[in-house]
């Protein structure tokens, strides 16, 4: 044994065998001390000294058992004994000659000297050589190896599927504020289809300029810019003629329409019965467009009403009409 393992052992019983020798002598003085009340100062010395022989040869029999892995009840049945029984001297002790505080100071010392050599025993009687221990701290080393990319996987595969999910969350919150624009776009329409309709609606916008147009621009462009030789673009788009009297019947393959009704609905609308071909007011207009809509049933759209307001041979502004036409839908829709 080297002087390293020689200091390393004096250190790991230092402590448990300084409490023990003063719970030894602190015990042999107390006891000795109590009872030379009683008895002559020679014989009471002896007996405490008989008594703490006795006790470090239980805690000697009872450190050597446990180191071995032995049981020994007998010892450490007497050794219980007498550390109760110095703990109960000392503290005796401490409150005849003393103080309470030295009392307690008195009694703690052999219980800490108790522990201490346990711990000390325990350690030394499971130490294990140093070959063993190094594939202990292998299989420790690995194992938190293993651990630790267990949880990195799984915080990973948690990460992935937190991400994942809050994609489909973003891309879902999309698709549904688009549909909810659609959907706003689309009543809109309706409404202003409604309130301001049109004939001949084109399926789609006409280009601005033709294929073959582009194809001249694109064709003249050089790395210094575009040539002063490029031919301006011609747009597609015709003039825009003027909106003129809204005259009698023009055919369009509508039937002559009966007026027959027209004169009850003035009537009940409080105004002249209109006449076809004479200037109308507006409460006239507003009575025409409300008899020919509700002439059939589903009442007519706004083409309809206007194509059957033309065969009846009345004659108005488009613009007027039309108007017309949309504050009739609005008072519609303000009736509950």
């Amino acid at each position: 044994m080297n002087a390293k393992q020689v200091a390393r052992k004096a250190a790991h019983w230092s402590l448990p065998v300084a409490l023990t020798g003063m719970s030894l002598g602190w015990t042999v003085y107390a006891v000795g001390e109590i009872l030379s009340r009683q008895a002559p100062p020679s014989l009471a010395m002896t007996v405490a000294g008989i008594y703490d022989a006795v006790w470090l040869y239980a805690l000697a029999m009872e450190t050597a058992h446990r180191r071995q892995g032995s049981k020994a009840t007998l010892p450490a049945v007497l050794g219980w004994v007498f550390l109760v029984t110095s703990v109960g001297v000392l503290f005796t002790h401490g409150l005849i000659y003393s103080t309470p505080a030295v009392a307690v100071i008195g009694a703690v010392v052999p219980a800490a000297a108790k522990a201490t050599l346990i711990m000390a025993v325990e350690r030394e009687s499971t130490r294990i050589s140093a070959g063993a221990q190094q594939q202990i701290d292998a299989v420790r080393s690995a194992t938190r190896d293993q651990v630790a990319i267990g949880r990195a996987v799984t915080r990973a595969k948690s990460d992935r599927h937190t991400t994942a999910a809050a994609l489909q969350r973003e891309e879902r919150e999309a698709h549904g504020q688009a549909q909810k624009l659609r959907h706003k776009a689309a009543e809109k329409l309706t409404k202003l289809a409604a309130k301001h309709p049109v004939d001949d609606v084109p399926q789609e916008v006409p280009a601005l300029f033709s294929d073959a147009d582009l194809a001249q621009v694109l064709g003249q462009w050089t790395q210094d810019g575009v040539s002063p030789g490029v031919s301006p673009v011609s747009p597609q788009v015709g003039a825009v003629s003027p909106i003129g009297e809204l005259t009698g019947p023009q055919g369009a393959g509508h039937a002559p329409v009966d007026l027959s009704g027209l004169a009850g609905v003035a009537a009940v609308a409080g105004v002249e019965t209109p006449e076809p071909g004479e200037p109308l007011t507006e409460d006239q207009l507003t009575v025409v467009l409300r008899w020919l809509r509700h002439s059939e049933n589903p009442p007519l759209s706004y083409r309809k009403a206007l194509a059957a307001y033309r065969a009846a041979g009345f004659s108005a502004k488009e613009e007027r009409v039309r108007k017309a036409y949309a504050a009739l839908i609005d008072a519609e829709d303000a009736q509950p």
